[in-house]
Protein backbone atom coordinates (compact mmCIF):
# COMPACT_ATOMS: atom_id res chain seq x y z
CA UNK A 1 0.00 0.00 0.00
CA UNK A 2 0.55 3.66 -0.71
CA UNK A 3 1.54 5.99 1.75
CA UNK A 4 1.64 9.55 1.45
CA UNK A 5 4.23 11.88 3.07
CA UNK A 6 3.87 11.68 6.85
CA UNK A 7 4.58 7.86 6.41
CA UNK A 8 0.77 6.99 7.23
CA UNK A 9 -1.53 5.44 4.64
CA UNK A 10 -3.74 7.36 2.45
CA UNK A 11 -7.24 8.41 3.96
CA UNK A 12 -9.41 7.07 0.92
CA UNK A 13 -12.27 8.42 2.76
CA UNK A 14 -14.41 10.94 0.87
CA UNK A 15 -13.58 13.83 2.86
CA UNK A 16 -10.06 12.42 2.48
CA UNK A 17 -9.99 12.68 -1.36
CA UNK A 18 -11.58 15.94 -1.08
CA UNK A 19 -8.52 17.07 0.96
CA UNK A 20 -6.13 15.33 -1.28
CA UNK A 21 -7.37 16.94 -4.61
CA UNK A 22 -7.43 20.83 -2.05
CA UNK A 23 -3.57 19.73 -1.59
CA UNK A 24 -2.62 18.71 -4.74
CA UNK A 25 -4.18 21.93 -5.91
CA UNK A 26 -2.21 24.13 -3.43
CA UNK A 27 0.56 22.45 -4.32
CA UNK A 28 0.65 23.11 -8.15
CA UNK A 29 -0.42 26.51 -7.74
CA UNK A 30 2.06 27.51 -5.58
CA UNK A 31 4.86 25.22 -8.30
CA UNK A 32 3.39 27.32 -11.17
CA UNK A 33 4.18 30.82 -8.92
CA UNK A 34 7.12 29.92 -8.72
CA UNK A 35 7.94 28.98 -12.25
CA UNK A 36 5.98 31.83 -13.28
CA UNK A 37 7.41 34.35 -11.11
CA UNK A 38 11.44 33.80 -12.95
CA UNK A 39 9.79 34.70 -15.82
CA UNK A 40 8.05 37.90 -14.38
CA UNK A 41 5.19 36.49 -14.15
CA UNK A 42 2.05 35.92 -11.79
CA UNK A 43 -0.32 33.36 -11.55
CA UNK A 44 -3.33 35.54 -11.48
CA UNK A 45 -1.88 37.74 -14.66
CA UNK A 46 -1.41 34.70 -16.17
CA UNK A 47 -4.35 33.13 -16.16
CA UNK A 48 -5.94 36.79 -17.05
CA UNK A 49 -3.98 37.11 -19.94
CA UNK A 50 -5.02 33.44 -20.74
CA UNK A 51 -8.41 34.12 -20.52
CA UNK A 52 -8.08 37.09 -22.66
CA UNK A 53 -5.78 34.67 -25.04
CA UNK A 54 -8.41 32.87 -25.58
CA UNK A 55 -11.20 34.98 -25.96
CA UNK A 56 -9.58 36.74 -28.85
CA UNK A 57 -7.66 39.33 -26.62
CA UNK A 58 -10.51 41.37 -25.36
CA UNK A 59 -12.95 41.08 -22.62
CA UNK A 60 -15.00 42.46 -19.97
CA UNK A 61 -13.64 43.22 -16.50
CA UNK A 62 -17.08 41.05 -14.88
CA UNK A 63 -16.26 38.13 -17.71
CA UNK A 64 -12.35 37.84 -16.68
CA UNK A 65 -13.34 37.97 -12.91
CA UNK A 66 -15.70 35.15 -13.37
CA UNK A 67 -13.44 33.03 -15.79
CA UNK A 68 -10.63 33.03 -12.84
CA UNK A 69 -12.89 32.48 -9.96
CA UNK A 70 -12.04 35.99 -8.23
CA UNK A 71 -14.16 39.19 -6.89
CA UNK A 72 -13.93 41.85 -9.70
CA UNK A 73 -12.13 43.94 -6.96
CA UNK A 74 -9.18 42.04 -6.78
CA UNK A 75 -9.26 41.65 -10.78
CA UNK A 76 -9.90 45.29 -11.31
CA UNK A 77 -5.90 45.29 -9.39
CA UNK A 78 -4.43 43.51 -11.17
CA UNK A 79 -6.21 44.93 -14.75
CA UNK A 80 -4.77 48.49 -13.06
CA UNK A 81 -1.37 47.15 -13.21
CA UNK A 82 -1.22 45.33 -16.29
CA UNK A 83 -2.44 48.63 -17.85
CA UNK A 84 -0.26 50.85 -16.35
CA UNK A 85 2.38 48.32 -17.66
CA UNK A 86 0.87 48.77 -20.99
CA UNK A 87 0.32 44.87 -21.83
CA UNK A 88 -3.53 45.58 -21.62
CA UNK A 89 -6.06 49.10 -22.50
CA UNK A 90 -9.33 49.62 -21.47
CA UNK A 91 -11.78 51.19 -23.89
CA UNK A 92 -15.43 51.73 -23.80
CA UNK A 93 -17.55 48.77 -24.97
CA UNK A 94 -19.44 49.52 -28.43
CA UNK A 95 -22.60 47.68 -27.43
CA UNK A 96 -23.18 49.77 -23.97
CA UNK A 97 -21.45 52.72 -23.03
CA UNK A 98 -21.75 51.67 -19.50
CA UNK A 99 -19.00 49.25 -20.12
CA UNK A 100 -16.00 49.02 -20.69
CA UNK A 101 -13.74 46.02 -22.53
CA UNK A 102 -9.84 44.89 -21.54
CA UNK A 103 -7.78 44.80 -24.56
CA UNK A 104 -4.42 42.93 -25.12
CA UNK A 105 -2.39 45.66 -26.78
CA UNK A 106 0.62 44.76 -29.11
CA UNK A 107 2.89 44.66 -26.17
CA UNK A 108 0.59 42.46 -24.07
CA UNK A 109 0.75 40.20 -27.03
CA UNK A 110 4.67 39.84 -27.43
CA UNK A 111 4.40 38.76 -23.36
CA UNK A 112 2.14 36.27 -24.30
CA UNK A 113 3.70 35.24 -27.16
CA UNK A 114 6.82 35.07 -25.35
CA UNK A 115 5.28 33.03 -21.96
CA UNK A 116 3.47 30.81 -24.04
CA UNK A 117 6.51 28.16 -24.39
CA UNK A 118 7.15 28.87 -20.94
CA UNK A 119 4.18 27.51 -20.50
CA UNK A 120 4.00 24.27 -22.59
CA UNK A 121 7.37 23.52 -20.71
CA UNK A 122 6.07 23.76 -16.98
CA UNK A 123 3.05 21.69 -18.07
CA UNK A 124 5.62 19.25 -19.66
CA UNK A 125 7.56 19.16 -16.59
CA UNK A 126 4.40 19.10 -14.02
CA UNK A 127 2.99 16.46 -15.51
CA UNK A 128 5.69 14.44 -16.88
CA UNK A 129 5.36 12.12 -13.68
CA UNK A 130 1.62 10.70 -15.61
CA UNK A 131 1.58 8.37 -18.45
CA UNK A 132 -0.32 10.40 -21.67
CA UNK A 133 -3.81 8.12 -20.71
CA UNK A 134 -3.66 9.06 -17.07
CA UNK A 135 -3.06 12.86 -17.86
CA UNK A 136 -5.84 12.17 -20.23
CA UNK A 137 -8.19 10.69 -17.71
CA UNK A 138 -7.24 13.27 -15.24
CA UNK A 139 -8.64 15.92 -17.57
CA UNK A 140 -11.66 14.24 -17.95
CA UNK A 141 -12.21 13.26 -14.08
CA UNK A 142 -11.78 17.31 -13.20
CA UNK A 143 -13.97 18.27 -15.97
CA UNK A 144 -16.55 15.98 -14.53
CA UNK A 145 -16.02 17.62 -11.05
CA UNK A 146 -16.29 20.75 -12.38
CA UNK A 147 -19.11 20.86 -13.93
CA UNK A 148 -20.66 19.65 -11.33
CA UNK A 149 -19.49 22.25 -9.13
CA UNK A 150 -19.61 24.98 -11.48
CA UNK A 151 -23.74 25.85 -11.45
CA UNK A 152 -23.50 25.39 -7.28
CA UNK A 153 -20.44 28.22 -7.65
CA UNK A 154 -21.93 30.20 -10.06
CA UNK A 155 -24.90 30.99 -8.68
CA UNK A 156 -25.48 34.77 -7.42
CA UNK A 157 -27.53 36.41 -4.45
CA UNK A 158 -29.86 39.33 -5.51
CA UNK A 159 -26.76 41.69 -3.94
CA UNK A 160 -24.53 40.21 -7.11
CA UNK A 161 -21.95 38.65 -4.77
CA UNK A 162 -21.53 35.21 -5.41
CA UNK A 163 -23.45 32.91 -2.45
CA UNK A 164 -20.81 30.92 -0.27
Amino acid sequence: MTTNNTGRSPDKTPLGTLLSILMSFEVLARHLEIQLKQHDASLIRFHIMSNLFKNGGEMTPSEIAESVFREKNSVTAVINTMERQGVVRREPSSDDRRSVKVLITDKGWKEANRLNPVAQEICRETLSCLEKGRVEDLVEIMRQVRENLLPKVTKTATNGRRQQ
